[in-house]
């Protein structure tokens, strides 16, 4: 913890020693792990990512799931996340804790409604593609153009009919029938894995995945 204490120091972080108990007054974990830090995210735009892929989050509920995805993010080098307004705050405590650090690397972006992301993404040039837990193209059978977005929806609801239909494409991870759908992070991990290895296939007309679905009856 001292060397942490030296290190902000040097950088020009005001730092202070609380009394013991303190802490865990004001920290909202049940057992904080000893340090808290006050911070003025960055205020980013759409323009301002780059042009490896990104992921939208549209009203996401769990802080815990968002975070989780942004470090999903980072994993596979994708240059941002966009969060829908009506989503949960990507910089709350459990977000931060969930991303492990990863919300202070990767460019994070409030957004508007769904609609009006989308739209954004359209105009800058970006190839978009909804997830669904039901429907759309087998992701290990699918192509993933560059520059690329990745639309994820509500934890329960996913995404509408309606906002589907305004997009490139849809993509699912198909399941077998007694599992309805799988966690948001881990759709996310399982996908934005199977993007950053199909946008490093050698043909890039066709940037096709390099990973393989495993069905009913399959074995390695």
């Amino acid at each position: 913890m001292r060397e942490l204490v030296d290190v902000a120091s040097h950088q020009g972080v005001r730092c202070a020693e609380l009394r013991r108990g303190v802490l865990s007054q004001v920290a909202d974990a049940v057992t904080p792990q000893g340090c808290a830090a006050l911070c003025r995210p960055q205020s980013m735009q759409l323009g301002d990512l780059g042009e490896a892929p990104i992921i939208v989050l549209d009203q996401i509920g769990d802080p815990g799931n968002l975070g989780a995805v942004v470090r999903v993010a980072e994993a596979c080098a994708f240059s941002g996340v966009v969060v829908t307004a009506g989503s949960t705050d990507p910089f709350g405590p459990k977000a931060l804790r969930g991303s492990t650090g990863s919300l202070f690397r990767v460019p994070t972006v409030e957004g508007g409604s769904l609609g009006e992301v989308t739209a954004q993404l359209t105009a800058l040039g970006r190839h978009v593609v909804g997830t669904s837990s039901h429907q759309g193209t087998d992701f290990a059978q699918m192509a993933w153009p560059a520059p690329l977005a990745i639309v994820f929806g509500n934890e329960a609801a996913g995404l509408h009919a309606d906002e589907m239909a305004s997009m490139n494409e849809i993509v699912t991870v198909p399941l077998p029938p007694a599992v309805e759908s799988l966690n948001l992070a881990v759709s996310a991990g399982i996908l934005c894995m199977a993007v950053a290895r199909g946008l490093k296939a050698p043909n890039l007309d066709a940037l096709a995945s390099t990973m393989h679905a495993m069905h009913e009856g399959e074995s390695t």
